[in-house]
């Protein structure tokens, strides 16, 4: 096994970059291994690319005092563990923790002409510690003893030793290398698994793939190591980019693509993007094969640790690549494995299943995020090997049958779904979920993977299956908004509707497709999809189906600002369903009349029209369009200038969606309440409705949001004079600045931060946060506000230098920028 992981190009230019040691075998299966491990450590990388926050995760552990006496840095193989321990071990040597040395040992755990047995090592590390020509005993036993009495006498003088054990296959190859009790001396161990066991106790890091800016940078490094002057990370930043895409983020899969484009100067690195972008051959342009035709990189990597699983497991791997999407529940993994399983026994097949995919996990090949979650997500890059072997292995696995399985039951809970999400009932709602909450639950988490299985179905020609997904799927994308996702499955679903010939079909998704792209990228595209769906509807019968297509119409017409032709259709479709006695959703009708009659500027006739939508609604229809034709109304009546009843309709709307499990909806009525009372001079009722915003946007992960209205219940609590509670909020607010889509709020959470400071005499922090807050706000290319924070802080420099004296004030002054 090769110590440094390197990419080697043509023309022996070589690769560096990032060494991902313990992960590429160059020697021939048959060759037998020598003892190999060196008592020096090899060079680590140049640059440890990506891993900012590891290296002090692990010297934490190595710190004299922490009490660990092993630590395991384990992770997918490639993913730059020795990388790190060596790294981190140089760095330990640097501050003077271990003056009795460093002895390094490569284990080979994953050689296929097999691993560095405990009688081999410890003679290695004796070798190192009492010198080449010392007499050592000859069996394992004996030279145990003496590894640990050498220990224990270096601990005695106080000369600390630390043990690194690279690439261990098991807990069996390290257990009897712990030094001995007590706090002088460390084992630090690599290894794809986690290495857990009831006889090794080890602290555990696990390694994740690089982050992308990362994975990008590590590429253009290792082109620039190679040729200081390759034009193209200056010509083709985004095709790097999407070339370590393709890769996973994964170091020893960016070392292998740049090596490609190393050993090829003309290769445009978008050709190469373009070459990964197929999955069926991304594994193949990864795994390039050394002198002598032995496979290196990906794949290798992936074929020793599939190789090490128990039978169980390694079909487990494979049957995981039949449920579609990115993630699998520990349920659907359960009946892929075992199929229908009988309601006694489920909870013994989940709880079998949960260990065979937590073994996986420990083996590097999944990993549950978050944990404790039952959701296993398996590398793009793991995932394309696992299919490789699921095809081989198709026949013996039965794979079809489990597809097929696989795909009915999220065809059976989506329809379950369907008919809790206020359409029409399926009849087997209660079968899978008791109620909407529990269905939207499920909805949230699965989401991914029903989008994908759209994608599966027409792969395999299944029209009418593919046809059923998308329509169950839209309920929910449309109502949570996910419109990208309607686009998508829709437009797959239309094709196959088209060549089944399944017109009825066809326009119920071009519907569908019409109201999402309305909200994305082309009204005039939507508006020409329904004006195709109303032709479809005019020389059939006048039914709900005609009359909702007219509605969307209206709404697009609407939008495209065609205000007489959109006024027209609507009450085209107001006058059938007054006919059909749809009251639920003539109430919506309604509702986009109002839109047409603000626009028309005819503030009074919206709010009635409203008052009459929100009455039907709220009698015959679902929770959610009631609530959200009370947030319209409350919206018009602001606009109309009656705030005070805005309010209360608002306070009537952030109730109604309390009930209806839509939290980011609730969370934008309740933002829009808080922002109402504060211009209203009501700033103490402002702050009930932003906790409650600023709560909901945590909980839907939108970071963005919840930052955003941090920052404005700071702005509410400086307003109060309630100074400490405001600094609170800012610096809350600040701490989510990285996922700010634009920096607006956080220079105002600056701002507001300084003044806040200010007000509270500490000239201290409030000079550093107004100058960032005007550096940001001209960033932004806020002028206007950039100049009120820079008058800030030229207000603090001048009352900072009358009380304290500019001379000793301009010593004290540190401005960093965050």
């Amino acid at each position: 096994m090769a110590w440094g992981q390197r990419g080697r190009a043509k023309d022996n230019a070589r690769i560096e970059q990032l060494m991902v040691y313990g992960d590429y075998y160059a020697q021939a299966p048959d060759r037998a291994p020598g003892p190999g491990p060196t008592r020096a450590l090899p060079d680590a990388p140049e640059a440890l690319v990506g891993r900012e926050r590891e290296p002090g995760e692990l010297l934490a552990v190595l710190a004299p005092g922490s009490g660990a006496r092993a630590v395991v840095v384990a992770g997918l193989a490639g993913v730059g563990k020795s990388a790190l321990a060596v790294t981190a071990a140089e760095r330990a040597l640097e501050r003077g923790w271990f003056t009795g040395g460093v002895l390094f040992l490569s284990l080979r755990g994953y050689d296929p002409a097999g691993a560095v047995g405990t009688g081999q090592a410890l003679e290695t590390l004796l070798e190192g510690l009492c010198g080449v020509d010392a007499e050592l005993p000859a069996g394992r036993d004996g030279r145990l003893a003496r590894y640990r009495s050498e220990l224990a006498a270096r601990a005695r003088d106080g000369r600390r030793v630390l043990v690194v054990a690279d690439d261990a296959g098991d807990a069996a190859q390290v257990r009897d290398l712990v030094p001995p009790g007590g706090d002088a001396h460390r084992l630090l161990v690599t290894s794809r698994n986690r290495l857990v066991a009831q006889d090794f106790t080890a602290r555990v890091l696990d390694l994740e793939v690089l982050g992308a800016d990362a994975a990008g940078e590590l590429v253009v490094g290792a082109l620039r190591r190679v040729r200081p002057d390759d034009p193209r990370p200056g010509a083709e930043a985004a095709a790097l980019a999407e070339v370590a895409g393709h890769c996973g983020r994964l170091p020893l899969a960016l070392t292998v693509a740049a090596a490609v484009l190393a050993g090829d100067p003309g290769l445009r690195a978008a050709e190469l993007a373009r070459q990964l972008a197929d999955a069926r051959t991304r594994l193949e342009a990864l795994s390039p094969r050394d002198r002598v035709g032995i496979p290196t990189g990906v794949r290798a990597a992936f074929g020793l640790s599939y190789a090490r699983l128990p039978e169980e497991q390694q079909r487990m791997l494979r049957l995981l690549t039949a449920v579609p999407g990115p993630d699998c529940e520990t349920g659907f993994a359960a009946f892929a494995l075992h199929g229908p399983v009988a309601e006694a026994d489920w909870g013994t097949a989940v709880a079998g299943t949960r260990a065979l995919l937590a073994a996986l996990v420990s083996a590097g090949l999944l990993t549950e995020k978050p944990s404790g979650s039952h959701r296993w997500h398996m590398h793009d890059l793991v995932r394309l090997y696992a299919v490789e072997l699921a095809d081989t292995h198709a026949e013996d696995d039965g794979r079809e049958a489990v597809v097929n399985e696989v795909l009915w039951l999220y065809a059976s809970m989506l329809r379950g779904a369907y008919g809790h999400l206020g359409a029409k009932p399926t009849g087997c709602e209660a079968q899978y979920f008791p109620n909407l909450a529990t269905a939207l639950r499920w909805l949230d988490d699965e989401r991914a993977n029903p989008v994908a299985a759209v994608s599966a179905c027409a792969a395999l020609s299944r029209a009418e299956n593919t046809i059923e997904l998308a329509g169950f799927l839209s309920a929910y994308l449309l109502r949570r908004r996910f419109f990208e996702d309607v686009i998508t499955t829709c437009r797959i679903a239309l094709d196959e509707s088209r060549r089944s010939g399944d017109r009825a079909a066809e326009h119920v998704l071009l519907n569908n497709l019409g109201l999402a792209l309305a909200e994305t990228s082309s009204s005039e595209e939507a508006a020409e999809l329904h004006e195709s769906v109303v032709a479809f509807h005019e020389d059939g019968e006048d039914g709900i189906d005609k009359a909702v297509a007219l509605m969307n119409l209206a709404y697009l017409k609407m939008r495209n600002g065609h205000l007489a032709e959109a006024r027209a259709t609507n009450e085209r479709a107001l006058a059938l369903l007054r006919v059909l006695g749809a009251l639920a959703h003539e109430g919506d009708a309604l509702a986009d009349l109002a839109l047409i009659l603000v626009e028309e500027g005819r503030m009074d006739e919206a709010v009635q029209t409203l008052d009459r939508a929100v009455a039907l609604l709220s009698e015959h229809g679902e929770p959610l369009g009631a609530a959200r034709a009370v947030n319209q109304l409350a919206g018009t009546l602001k606009e109309a200038g009656r705030p005070d009843e805005a309010v209360t309709r608002y306070r009537e709307a952030v109730e109604l969606f309390r009930g209806t499990g839509e939290r980011q909806e609730k969370g934008a009525v309740a933002e829009s309440l808080g922002l109402l009372l504060f211009e209203l001079g009501r700033a103490d009722e402002a702050i009930p409705p932003l906790w409650e915003a600023a709560d909901a946007a945590r909980a839907a992960g939108d970071h963005d949001r919840e930052g955003l209205r941090l920052t404005l219940m700071g702005a509410v609590m400086l307003s109060l004079s309630e100074v400490t509670a405001a600094v609170e909020m800012f610096e809350d607010a600040l701490r989510l600045r990285q996922y700010a889509a634009d920096p607006g709020w956080p220079a105002e959470a600056l701002y507001g931060l300084g003044t806040a400071h200010h007000r509270m005499g500490d000239f201290d922090r409030a000079m550093p946060a107004h100058f960032e807050a005007t550096v940001v706000f001209w960033a932004a290319g806020r002028a206007e506000s950039a100049k009120l924070a820079q008058e800030a802080f030229s207000d603090v420099w001048r009352e900072a230098a009358r009380r304290r004296g500019l001379r000793g004030w301009w010593r004290r002054l540190r401005i960093r920028i965050r």
